[in-house]
């Protein structure tokens, strides 16, 4: 779901200061980008023909998405994974396809396994496919339906998505790393799960029964959590980072009047931060109606849309095209992925005529990385922590995870 809205052309440089988080907790650092052309599958081309977009980054800098290929006969557009900090190389970043025309890549983990959809025949169904190095594109299946969507996955290779049942349904899956899909959900009605962390906590959104779809948390051990929203009736989590923290957007009760009356419905739907406990905390808009949060890294650092993309601090919403050179050429449309490192992914438009304006892929790099850490207690705890879970990766990839009732 891209959206190219012009935004705040960058003046000068701009201070950011890198946010306030309960957990871990950090001091102030400065934060200015640069900004890299990931490029494209198809680098020779111009205007649509180059298209490319990016939707996730790992901690080595490895970014993944979707582009455009060249072709003569159908359309083709393949999934992609990049070298860390590097753009797009045609002859080895293509992950190719499930033997259809098109696949797209959403997510990737620090050991380079990649999630997304692929189809199996020339416009055909999707199916969720896992990618890694040693097994190449992995088809997932689904849940006895024709269509799946792998959308997170964590450092122990467990996946998470939507799948169709064979009643025609979509529910949101798990997988282990080996055998078939688990449904998550046995209760009537839509769900889909959008991201994993690295203790088995999932977030996506799931239909109450009301009827309207409300982002959910979940973990084996407290099993289902509605998490409401923020006032209105609708809502969706997209990311969960390894400290418990949710982002996702939310419907406030509010409505607005559209540009185009066909828009309609109208309602006002903003980005939402959960901590853990309490409700859903709202994070504003950058001045329009209506925000997203698409991602969080484990510095509690956001990264969304509301019209143009943000980054999200300190309790402060600052739109990313006022947070690079003013001179790039580029007006950025979409930010979607931030890793620890306080690099983030997206989708912009190249400022250049002579090009036809083509939308690609871009990293942007903190020309200052941030220099603040979590408090040594939580560092301690996260490492010891993280040694346990390399320790049982193989027997917690054996595991189930039980199903919703």
């Amino acid at each position: 779901m891209l959206k190219y809205t012009l935004g705040t052309t960058g003046i000068g440089l701009i201070a950011l200061i890198i946010g306030e988080v309960t957990t871990p907790q950090q001091a102030a650092a400065i934060s200015l980008y640069s900004i890299t052309d990931l490029g494209s599958l198809n680098p020779t081309a111009t205007g649509f023909d180059a298209f490319s977009a990016a939707y996730d980054i790992n901690n080595a800098g490895q970014v993944v998405g979707n582009s455009i290929l060249p072709s003569t006969d159908v359309f083709r557009s393949n999934a992609f994974r990049t070298a860390p900090n590097s753009a797009i190389n045609p002859l080895t970043d293509d992950l190719g396809t499930l033997g259809g025309n098109s696949s797209t890549s959403y997510a990737i983990n620090d050991f380079g396994q990649v999630v997304g959809e692929s189809k199996k025949s020339v416009y055909g169904s999707d199916y969720a496919f896992l990618w890694s190095d040693a097994t190449g594109m992995q088809n997932l299946g689904t849940l006895g339906g024709e269509f799946s969507f792998a959308y997170g996955i964590n450092n122990l290779g467990q996946v998470v998505g939507s799948a169709e049942t064979k009643e025609g349904e979509f529910h949101a899956f798990f997988y282990s790393g080996s055998g078939e899909l688990q449904d998550l959900t046995t209760l009537e009605g839509s769900s889909s799960a959008r991201d994993i962390n690295d203790s088995g906590q999932i977030v996506g959104s799931i239909q109450s029964q009301s009827g309207q779809n409300h982002p959910f948390l979940y973990s084996e051990s407290g099993g289902l959590q509605d998490l409401g929203t923020l006032g209105g009736e609708e809502g969706i989590a997209f990311a969960i980072n390894n400290f418990g923290q949710v982002v996702g957007s939310a419907d406030t009760g509010a409505t607005f009047e559209p540009d185009d009356p066909k828009e309609c419905p109208c309602n006002v739907r903003h980005a939402f931060l959960y901590s853990g406990s309490g409700t859903l905390q709202d994070l504003g808009t950058l001045g329009g109606p209506n925000s997203e949060a698409t991602n969080i890294n484990d510095f509690g650092q956001i990264v969304g849309n509301a019209g143009s993309p943000f980054f999200y601090s300190d309790g402060k919403m600052t739109n990313l095209n006022d947070l690079i050179p003013a001179n790039s050429g580029w007006l950025l449309g979409s930010a979607d992925g931030i890793n620890n490192s306080g690099q983030i992914v997206g989708t912009g438009t190249i400022q250049d005529p002579k090009r036809n304006y083509p939308v690609h892929a871009f990293l942007l790099t903190p020309v200052l990385k941030p220099t603040s850490v979590p408090e040594p207690s939580i560092i301690l705890g996260s490492l010891t922590a993280s040694a346990f879970i390399v320790l049982g990766k193989k027997s917690k990839q054996q595991g189930k995870v039980k199903g919703v009732v």
